[in-house]
């Protein structure tokens, strides 16, 4: 398909009605919406007209009010901006996140790909049949698939109104339902987990990728059925819950919605036995620096971290005290996000780099800044008590040692991080200065998909000829042919210069 003047827009669009099956005003308003959300993005001059075609809006996400269809966008030149000034592939994403709440599930592939066959730099797989390591699509129970044809399935957006209007919940509640199965459903095989901002339960990240926005309409709708279900039994109050179970999973029996409710509720119990027994099991024993036993020991063990490092005995004391400190942090307790941990923002003053910043990934590596991924709008999603636990595992049982660890944090010195390590209790400590950088540092990881000890990953961009010499240094710094000196080369980070996408 070529293009021409907006033509291809077009086509894209009328394919779109064509096979969506959806009624005809409702691409009057998707035009609108996608046209208005690239005139904001761009911010180009507008020039409003009176309203003269109101237009039905279901979904809230525009004022009805304020809704006016013949509105004009000019650009700088005076000339309008139409849907043929949207890129393609802005245009191709708007209609596939609309497939994806409005369009049956069992349709969404087969309209994607009518809509984009032959369509050049468009992907021809849609976004959720290229998911992966999505560790709740398989069904729980017997009754987490619903029973009715596929072609009257209810969506996941259909199921969750069900179940607002007849639970008769908050709206705060309701937002904390929807939230929390979104962004439990952001968790990826590894432990690794999506991001939240609490006061708009918006997700970013997860299994989707670092960047991506989760929605409701990404997890798999047997989970969404699930939690639903499960919220039954949470929010609503005895009396009023065999109603609201009967409209929404209106594919049920009575008995069959009793089987599925026991069902669920037992899964919730193992659940959370698993949960307390996971915290206390001791994980397998790690190697451990020898301790002193003697006053007379240590001072000699001060005496070798001195000489080893060649730093002053001041500087060598408080690595051994750091040391004894780290030793007895609990790392056993659970490390997933606590939900009800909200007790700092993530609103802080972002320290001077220079336009670098060490990695989150690589030991000791500069990189530009957010060239890994920067941290979107959210909210702290572990207690003091996790992030000392995290360090312990991270420095402990993976790749990198403290002092480098302490250097990708940009500014805090030993002695702090000693401080907050010494502290006990979930919430103490989240007032020092080091507690929010401690938790950027690994919310990054995570949202790139690195637990806590995964290994960095391996160099690219370079030559097979530096790599070996890289790694011939590595076993002796003496040997190998001479390379020009790295700060004349582009600064002590150009070989480990990481690229991950």
């Amino acid at each position: 398909m070529t293009s021409g003047n907006g033509q291809i827009h077009n086509e894209i669009l009328d394919r779109f009605k064509q096979h969506s099956g959806l009624p005809e005003d409702h691409f009057e308003l998707l035009r609108y919406s996608i046209v208005r959300h690239e005139f904001l993005i761009r911010r180009i001059h507008f020039v409003p007209r009176p309203p003269s075609r109101p237009l039905e809006i279901d979904d809230g996400s525009i004022d009805k009010d304020r809704i006016d269809l013949d509105a004009k966008y000019l650009q700088s030149d005076g000339s309008e901006f139409t849907l043929a000034d949207v890129p393609l592939k802005s245009l191709v994403a708007a209609i596939e996140n609309h497939i994806q709440v409005y369009v049956a599930e069992h349709r969404r592939t087969e309209v994607y790909e009518m809509i984009v066959e032959g369509v050049r730099g468009i992907k021809q797989t849609p976004k959720w049949g290229r998911q992966v390591d999505n560790l709740r699509a398989k069904p729980r129970t017997p009754f987490s698939e619903s029973r009715d044809p596929p072609e009257s399935r209810k969506t996941n957006k259909v199921l969750f109104e069900s179940f607002a209007s007849a639970s008769k919940l908050g709206p705060e509640t309701l937002a904390r339902i929807r939230g929390m199965i979104v962004w439990c459903d952001s968790e990826r095989s590894n432990g690794t987990w999506g991001a939240i901002k609490w006061d708009t339960f918006t997700v970013t990240g997860g299994r989707l990728g670092p960047a991506e926005e989760h929605t409701l309409y990404d997890a798999p709708n047997c989970y969404v059925r699930d939690r639903l279900m499960a919220s039954t039994s949470l929010d609503i109050e005895p009396e009023r819950r065999d109603r609201v179970r009967r409209i929404v999973f209106s594919d049920l029996t009575s008995s069959q919605i009793k089987q599925y409710a026991t069902a669920i509720e037992e899964i919730e119990i193992q659940m959370a036995e698993d949960k307390l027994e996971k915290t206390k099991k001791r994980p397998a024993k790690t190697k451990k620096s020898q301790r002193p036993r003697k006053a007379s020991d240590r001072a000699l063990m001060v005496r070798r971290v001195q000489l080893s490092r060649k730093i002053a005995p001041q500087e060598a004391e408080c690595i051994m005290k750091q040391e004894e400190i780290l030793d007895a942090v609990d790392d056993t307790i659970c490390l997933a996000p606590s939900p009800s941990f909200a007790a700092r923002k993530t609103r802080f003053e972002h320290p001077y780099h220079f336009g670098r910043e060490y990695s989150v990934l690589t030991p000791g590596a500069l990189v530009q800044k957010d060239a890994e991924i920067s941290i979107p709008s959210c909210d702290v999603d572990r207690d003091c008590d996790q992030l000392r636990a995290m360090i312990k595992i991270f420095v402990r049982k993976g790749h990198w040692t403290m002092d480098e660890f302490i250097q990708a944090l940009h500014g805090p010195r030993r002695r702090q991080i000693s401080d907050f390590l010494e502290k006990r209790g979930p919430l103490q400590g989240k007032q020092s200065s080091v507690f929010v950088r401690i938790w950027i540092f690994f919310k990054r990881r995570e949202l790139l998909g690195y637990e806590l000890t995964a290994p960095p990953p391996r160099p690219s961009g370079l030559t097979r000829e530096v790599r070996e010499l890289v790694k011939l240094r590595e076993v002796d710094p003496n040997r190998g042919k001479k390379r020009p000196s790295l700060e004349t080369s582009g600064g002590p980070g150009k070989l480990q210069k990481a690229s991950y996408y």
